[in-house]
């Protein structure tokens, strides 16, 4: 049997439903706390293997205490001089005046001198509507046995407590990058060939979704526009993936097209939803840290998905539509943007500057030697190019 016709066997008559947001500290406010981290632990820390630490919490001149583990992280970005790490407090705390929870990233941001991209596009995301899901985050600055190692930024793993999983349910299911949005599979390397579509959750030796996604790829491909137009919001959450689709064209992170994203399902009665990640290539800076001020709108028909949905009128509509509400709230306009820019600029700047004083703004990995002030006016060059541009896109779309 078809893995098509398997997926269908699954799919009942989807009613969407909000997940109620925890209650945090706006970014805005958090921003005027400082807040330190110092980890102490003996040795070096490993790469894919954690080793106990104590981590020392101060806000504020307060101090809290906790017991974790800690590992290196990172792709491409593990080898910059300035390392991220992972750590495992062992239960759900708040920490930092984060929503409580065990696993945290903590983000170099080496490669963005500006430390907002990654912090912004999760932010937009978030703000557009209640039903999205990203990562929280916080600004730090760490230590490491009481030795000051720089800026950071503290995220939230995205993972079954992050994104509100329900456990319990037969359905509920979270990858990271599947593959399934390719025209192709073919000259792919995936991370692990057993696990082809990066399944987070269930563990996939434990229950394998591989035909339950590679229903999805084919319901995208194979199935016939009345069906497609039926069927899209019983499997996919339409307002989440317009809002994704929105992100990735005012962020312009090519990269995010096919990967850096979270692609899970709470439960049965709730469809397919996406989660950003990894926004370090965003505007106006590639991932690597090249310069990308394109003002064209990304090639979204990349993906077979949105190749897909670009070829209905009424997904225009609404997409168009959608961008003029966000624009309208003041979420996605041009002004609305550059102010939180600005705002989270200024609020940083003092700590930017200490991190500089650590790590150079001319090392070997950059491709110019721009200083914070320098990065912060690339963003708000980009916004006025990019806001633009997309005008004209959806006035003619």
């Amino acid at each position: 049997m078809k893995s098509y016709t398997k997926f269908i066997m699954c799919i009942f008559l989807l009613s969407v439903i909000s997940c109620d947001k925890e209650k945090i500290i706006p970014i805005e406010q958090r921003l005027l706390n400082k807040y330190i981290l110092n980890l102490e632990f003996e040795g070096t820390i490993p790469i894919d293997e954690k080793i106990n630490i104590t981590i020392n919490e101060t806000k504020n001149d307060v101090q809290f205490i906790y017991d974790g583990r800690i590992e290196r992280r990172g792709g491409y970005s593990i080898q910059f001089p300035k390392h991220s790490y992972e750590i495992d407090l062992g239960a759900d705390i708040a920490i930092v005046d984060l929503p409580k929870d065990d696993d945290w990233i903590l983000n170099a941001n080496y490669i963005d001198k500006t430390f907002l991209r990654h912090v912004l596009s999760y932010e937009l995301f978030s703000l557009m509507n209640d039903i999205n899901v990203a990562s929280k985050c916080q600004y730090i600055e760490l230590e490491l046995n009481g030795v000051y190692n720089g800026l950071y930024v503290m995220k939230e793993k995205l993972d079954k407590s992050s994104l509100k999983i329900n456990g319990s349910d037969s359905l509920a299911m979270i990858f990271k990058e599947p593959l399934i949005f390719r025209e192709s599979y073919d000259n792919i390397s995936p991370q692990d060939w057993s696990n082809f579509h990066q399944q987070i959750y269930p563990k996939i030796e434990i229950e394998d979704k591989t035909d339950y996604i590679e229903g999805v790829r084919d319901f995208i491909l194979t199935s016939n526009d009345l069906v497609f137009e039926n069927d899209f919001s019983k499997i996919f959450d339409l307002e989440n993936i317009i809002d994704w689709h929105l992100l990735l064209l005012i962020s312009n992170n090519g990269d995010g097209i096919l990967k850096n994203f979270y692609l899970y399902k709470v439960d049965n009665e709730t469809p397919i939803r996406i989660s950003p990640w990894d926004y370090d290539h965003s505007f106006g800076r590639d991932g690597d840290n090249e310069l990308n001020l394109d003002e064209r709108p990304l090639t979204m028909e990349r993906s077979i998905l949105f190749r897909r949905l670009l070829a209905f009128d009424w997904y225009k509509t609404n997409l168009k539509e959608r961008w003029e509400e966000l624009n309208h709230a003041n979420i996605l306009s041009a002004d609305g943007l550059k102010q939180r820019i600005q705002i989270k600029s200024a609020q940083i700047s003092e700590s930017v500057a200490k991190n500089f004083e650590l790590w150079s703004v001319d090392d070997q990995w950059y491709y110019d030697d721009n200083n914070f002030i320098d990065e912060i006016n690339i963003m708000i060059n980009f916004i006025d190019l990019r806001h633009s541009r997309l005008e004209n896109y959806f006035n003619n779309l």
